[in-house]
């Protein structure tokens, strides 16, 4: 019952987060030193999208896989209310993002100059970010589900037992 309503979500959620982090990119360089800027090629700026997006693909598939466990382990059956399961859903994105975020910063803790605590500070803002739309897309696909009634299954071959 849970992949038929949110199967949509797996499918835009790993797009999406490739965008977001690309567009994270176009900020940082909009509002970047204008020097740096007027220095890149071609190669530096593919380089950059396919990183940052990279990022945001790693964010989201981890908002995803958070937000679909937590969901399947509160709700299986779907029964509670949409508000619910927007809620879990936003929890176990942002959970997903956090766990990400501690293995990368414990790994650079032990192999890396220090820089741990700046790694736990970006995965605070990116697993809000990431509870946010987590939020936004299951609503959406709640209120459509709702607007689209289920379609009834026909048997290949009817029977009284089919019919009861």
């Amino acid at each position: 019952m849970m992949f038929h309503r949110y199967w949509p979500i797996a499918l835009l959620a790993p797009v999406l987060g490739f965008l977001l982090g690309t567009a994270v990119l176009g900020v940082m360089t909009m509002g970047g030193n204008p020097q740096a800027r007027a220095g890149q090629t071609i190669e530096g700026v593919v380089r950059s999208v396919l990183g940052f997006g990279s990022v945001g693909l790693a964010v989201s598939i981890a908002a995803l896989i958070g937000g679909v466990v937590l969901v399947a382990c509160v709700d299986r059956q779907l029964e509670k209310t949409s508000g619910a399961r927007s809620a879990w859903a936003a929890l176990g994105a942002a959970s997903g993002v956090l766990v990400l975020g501690i293995v990368f910063a414990t790994v650079e803790g032990v192999i890396g100059e220090g820089w741990a605590y700046l790694i736990i500070t970006f995965t605070l803002v990116l697993a809000a970010a990431a509870g946010i739309v987590a939020a936004f897309l299951v609503y959406r696909m709640e209120r459509r589900s709702e607007r689209i009634p289920p379609t009834r299954v026909e048997h290949l071959l009817p029977s009284a037992w089919v019919e009861f």
